[in-house]
């Protein structure tokens, strides 16, 4: 008698798709295949490529079906003949199903070319499906080379990879390619509360939408976490026992700890970090879900839903509304910015992982005052500044040109001519070499690099007058005409410490010429430039 143990099927295998019908969130794909078996034009050579846990594996299969089948070939394979049954099981002797990884030799694939050749022992087509081809050797590919470029009428080979720029082209060349998508968040959902009907349990919703999240498109990781959620969790379930089982962290957490990030609330960020690493969760699983929780709260502010199918509860989404509106635009994508950095980092720096980590946030809490002075600056409410700071700097231009020149006792004989030369600085500001601008791009280079970079690939011309340093650039483009513009850069210019006149930035335009729409265009679309 066969035990209980011994007898049960984990989710992922036990609802994987049997038929084309059955496949969740691939229509292009599906459509694709059917319409070629339809037309009895099946390549000889297929690579699926996607993510992993989305059905690459299962779509080969049900392309074995397809075309071993007793009743077929046919899009709708009878799941009850011979060769359907064991391909289910794969056991069936003429679809060999190898993994990649473990048998990636050039031997392995020597044999695989010699096997070829003879003809299915009972199906009508001998299928080979490699799992993982990325893993195959360079002299392994080589070995392949050639039966994939006269492959025998009934061979089929089916490749899965999550890893495709690893395979040659001339593998890629020689094969149809089929791009499989992540599953959206809604349809995930919906399979799981589909297993938990056929398995007679209760999963509340926002379990089962939380894992829908969690699993980042894949149905397998989605179902595994479901199956272990069941088998040891006690009583009915809720999102702490996900929480402390899977490190998913509920979404409750995340709007915590961005309102206080939001707030500069430094105490409730240390808090929250602290109460997602006690339940088992890591640096980089906060990488992960942080960055997916604030393109939640992105794409509440820019488009008001969630693009992905997942629906909050009306409650959390007016929080999240708010929130998003709080933090704004550009604070969401500096903080993003500042994430995706982090995960390097701890790459760099393991043992130093959660000082970072904390760092991190504490800095992304008063990355609005950045935007604030920018905002000031862009509003013009510090202009009196700059212009106070010219004045105190030419009282002090004096003091430097006399001691310079030689000649000066020789042109002011009487002690009443002194007074004079200081009410009229302007021909010694031109003659005085303290004022080299060359001199004085080199000392800008010391304090602020990328902008005395860019300011040396566009300089046309430098004009020192009595009340500024005027300096022509050529039309710059994309990223450097945005440093340039930058009000912050150009404050800094009116208040350098080596200089004693404020820099003026000015763009000489150049001659007016035809453009083609089409290159203008792409130059726009790829940040470009014209030479």
């Amino acid at each position: 008698m066969t035990s209980p143990a011994q007898s049960y099927r984990v989710f992922a295998r036990k609802y994987r798709p049997r038929s084309f019908a059955e496949v969740i969130g691939q229509d292009h794909i599906v459509r694709a295949l059917s319409a070629a078996i339809a037309k009895e034009r099946v390549g000889q050579a297929y690579i699926l490529v996607g993510p992993r846990g989305v059905g690459k594996t299962t779509t080969a299969r049900i392309i074995a079906k397809s075309m071993n089948c007793a009743n077929g070939p046919s899009v709708e394979p009878c799941l009850e003949c011979a060769p359907c049954v064991d391909i289910e099981h794969g056991s069936d002797i003429d679809v060999i199903e190898i993994d990649g990884a473990s048998n990636n030799g050039v031997d392995d694939v020597r044999g695989i070319r010699d096997a070829v050749q003879t003809h299915p022992i009972r199906n009508r087509r001998k299928i080979y499906i490699i799992d993982e081809v990325q893993r195959l050797s360079g002299q392994a590919f080589d070995a392949l080379l050639k039966t994939l470029e006269e492959p025998p009428a009934h061979a089929m080979f089916l490749f899965a990879t999550t890893d495709p720029h690893k395979i040659p082209d001339t593998i890629v060349s020689r094969c149809q390619i089929f791009e499989f998508r992540r599953i959206r968040e809604v349809d995930v959902q919906a399979k799981l509360q589909f297993v938990c009907d056929q398995e007679g349990v209760t999963v509340p919703s926002e379990v089962l939408a939380a894992i829908a999240r969690g699993c980042r498109g894949g149905m397998r990781d989605a179902e595994s976490m479901l199956d272990q959620l069941l088998s040891t969790a006690d009583g009915a379930l809720s999102l702490d026992d996900l929480e402390s089982l899977s490190g998913l962290a509920r979404p409750e957490r995340w709007l915590r700890l961005f309102e206080a990030v939001a707030n500069d609330d430094a105490k409730v960020i240390l808090l929250e970090i602290a109460g997602f690493l006690e339940v088992g969760g890591t640096e980089r699983d906060f990488v992960e879900q942080s960055v997916d929780a604030l393109r939640d709260l992105l794409h509440v502010a820019l488009l008001g839903e969630d693009s992905l199918g997942v629906e909050p509860s009306p409650e959390r989404k007016q929080q999240m509304v708010e929130l998003a509106r709080t933090l704004g635009r550009d604070r969401m994508e500096g903080i993003m910015g500042m994430i995706f950095s982090l995960e390097s980092r701890i790459q760099r720096s393991p043992l130093g992982a959660r000082a970072l980590l904390e760092y991190t946030m504490l800095r992304a809490a008063r990355i609005n005052q950045f935007f604030d002075l920018a905002n000031l600056l862009n509003n013009g409410e510090v202009t009196s500044a700059p212009a106070a700071a010219p004045a105190a700097r030419k009282a002090i231009t004096p003091a430097a040109p006399v001691v310079t020149p030689v000649v000066a006792p020789v042109v002011a004989p009487a002690p009443t001519v002194a007074p004079a030369a200081e009410v009229k600085p302007e021909p010694v500001v031109e003659q005085t070499p303290a004022l080299n601008f060359n001199q004085m791009l080199e000392q800008l280079g010391k304090v602020r690099p990328t902008l005395a970079s860019i300011i040396k690939n566009y300089l046309v011309s430098s004009d020192i007058t009595a009340s500024e340093v005027v300096v022509t650039l050529r039309q710059a483009h994309g990223a450097d005409l945005s440093v340039l513009e930058d009000p912050v850069e150009q404050h800094a210019l009116r208040e350098l410490s080596f200089s004693p006149l404020p820099w003026r930035l000015a763009f000489k335009v150049p001659p007016k010429v035809t453009v083609n729409p089409t290159v203008e265009s792409l130059v726009q679309e790829f940040d470009g430039q014209h030479e």
